[in-house]
């Protein structure tokens, strides 16, 4: 059955509009889009309407050139280019998340371009440890909850957003046991499912998601194995997404296995739950996104993110790390050189990527890291 079940979200993977397109008819209901990952789903979901997370898709990124320049992200030119193609017309709403210099350009351009009748963003703060920041943090999202609740037309009450919060931890729950299984026993789900359950988990009724990763989850944990034959070579990855997902099918072929990694469309994800009890929900959302590791976006002076990246490789016993990074992302290049030292005076062998949405050479890639993964292969403790 969990052969099914993964049948099932392999093609939501695929075809990510399917599933909210349906639900869309089935309940007369409205859906809101937002731009990974920091956008918290928990409020939107409240409002009772779909959270759809925007990633991929097939148009191309010459559609959104006329209206955002070629040096700017190309998970954002690809945003605006899907919306342009028509390819997001389900949409209601839309929620950008404001991390860098391109996500700030894209709300305006959005609304000129492809207006929706909800559009907000999401002005996160940079300097974390600030202690206005949660003070902050806290006001912003009160103006989310209340923009969405004016939209709905209805307020958002406490206890709809405590509901939501526990089917959300829910999810990231059974979501981190299959990356604790794959991570422990790669034999029973592979690279490339791991991360295509991830991506479906974006974009599929959170309900019915939660019964097919129970199921799956079950079925794993059942047939797992002590594994056997030649060990798994350990992989980190960082960046911001797992972008193409051939990587992952190359990684698969050439016997590695990703142990961790700080991905918008991986563990960042679903590594933090919201605390259900003793505060107020909105408090728990604010408390959550200021625990978060660090990431591009914005550092924490006190654990800086390549100490993160370090101390996480040698906890998860990665025997390299493999950076992706998307071309012209100012905010990873600018954190790749301090990363990388860090990496090397810590003895761990690493190699950067440069990737783009629709537009990576996909022979070269699969050279550099079969080359890589000759490199970095030898005796794991997997």
């Amino acid at each position: 059955m969990s052969i099914e079940v993964l049948e099932v979200l392999k093609k939501t993977f695929a075809d990510p509009g399917r599933q909210v397109k349906e639900w869309k008819q089935d309940t007369g209901g409205k859906a809101i889009g937002f731009l990974l990952t920091e956008v918290p789903e928990e409020l939107i979901h409240a409002a009772g309407f779909f959270p759809f997370g925007i990633c991929g898709g097939r148009a191309r990124l010459e559609q959104a050139e006329a209206h955002l320049q070629s040096w700017a992200c190309s998970y954002v030119r690809k945003g605006l280019a899907m919306a342009i193609n028509g390819e997001l017309d389900f949409l209601d709403g839309i929620i950008v998340p404001l991390t860098c210099d391109s996500t700030r350009l894209l709300p305006g351009i959005w609304k000129h371009n492809k207006p929706l009748p909800y559009m907000d963003s999401y002005r996160l703060p940079k300097q974390v440890e600030r202690p206005s920041a949660k003070k902050y943090l806290f006001k912003e999202l009160e103006r989310i909850k209340y923009n969405l609740s004016a939209y709905r037309g209805k307020e958002i009450t406490d206890e709809e957003l405590k509901q939501s919060i526990r089917l959300y931890n829910s999810n990231r729950g059974l979501l981190r046991k299959l990356y604790n299984i794959h991570e422990h026993n790669p034999e029973a789900i592979s690279n490339k499912d791991l991360y295509t359950v991830l991506g479906a988990s974006m974009v599929i009724e959170r309900e019915k998601l939660n019964r097919y990763l129970s199921e799956l989850v079950a079925t794993l944990e059942e047939q797992t194995k002590p594994p056997a034959g030649k060990k798994k070579t350990k992989l980190y990855i960082s960046g911001t997404f797992i972008n193409p997902p051939e990587v992952l099918d190359y990684l698969d072929e050439s016997g590695g296995t990703v142990v961790g990694d700080d991905l918008k469309n991986g563990y960042r994800y679903i590594q933090d739950d919201v605390e259900e009890a003793g505060i107020s929900p909105l408090e728990s959302l604010v408390n959550r996104q200021l625990k978060k590791k660090p990431f591009a976006g914005y550092d924490v002076p006190s654990a800086p993110r390549r100490y993160n990246l370090v101390k996480a490789s040698q906890q998860k016993k990665a025997q390299g790390v493999l950076f992706l990074h998307l071309k012209y992302c100012e905010p990873e290049n600018y954190d790749y050189y301090d990363n990388l030292q860090a990496l090397e005076q810590a003895g761990i062998p690493s190699m950067r990527i440069e990737t783009e949405f629709g537009d990576t050479s996909l022979g070269q890639l699969q050279t550099r890291i079969h080359a890589f993964m000759e490199m970095v292969g030898g005796e794991s403790n997997v």
